[in-house]
């Protein structure tokens, strides 16, 4: 693969080229997120939005290093620290919210921490977040279902609902963020509220 040929297709709109780009690095880079997150759904999101943003931006965009690859890894290690300061920021926000007594015998009853969201798999949870899948726009639910519930992958959706690859991410990806951030809002209520 003509990696530099292949950069300059997708600076020009070449969805083909975007899509070769995404199938030959999404793995790797989704493993090198992982690495630094501890979080595989947070991985994927945060490798998708690099390449989301690389795609919104393709223009503008340009790697003066000789390397793509390095480029590649160079965004997603960017993501990944924004990301990891984003919840820095939120639990220590989260903490100050509580005397640390409180803060003490929650994390010893329910093992509280910033993973907490992974650790919930009671049928109540799951019933919550079909009522918040439940909420999303039509079409944006349709295809979180599909990725989420059916496993189905981008392509097989794309092609059932006739869409471009790049739509049905984004429609995941913003599926992905307001189900997190109301799950997120629950939390801290739930935690007050106790």
């Amino acid at each position: 693969m003509d990696l530099e040929h292949l950069w300059n297709s997708i600076r020009k709109g070449d969805e083909a080229a975007f899509e070769r780009l995404y199938e030959a690095f999404y793995t790797a880079l989704c493993s090198y997120a992982f690495q630094l997150l501890h979080d595989r759904f947070l991985a994927e999101e945060t490798v998708q939005d690099t390449f989301l943003k690389i795609w919104e931006k393709r223009e503008q965009l340009f790697s003066k290093s000789n390397s793509l690859k390095i480029y590649l890894y160079q965004l997603v290690h960017n993501q990944c620290m924004d990301e990891l300061k984003k919840q820095k920021t939120l639990k220590a926000g989260t903490v100050k919210l509580l005397p640390s007594e409180m803060w003490i015998t929650l994390s010893e009853k329910y093992h509280f921490d910033e993973y907490l969201i992974e650790k919930l798999e009671t049928e109540e949870t799951f019933a919550l977040i079909e009522k918040m899948v439940a909420k999303l726009p039509e079409q944006c639910r349709k295809i979180f279902r599909q990725s989420r519930m059916e496993e189905k992958t981008d392509k097989e959706i794309a092609e059932t609902m006739g869409l471009s690859v790049n739509t049905v991410r984004t429609q995941i990806y913003r599926a992905i963020q307001r189900i997190r951030a109301e799950i997120f809002c629950l939390l801290i209520s739930w935690i007050l509220v106790k």
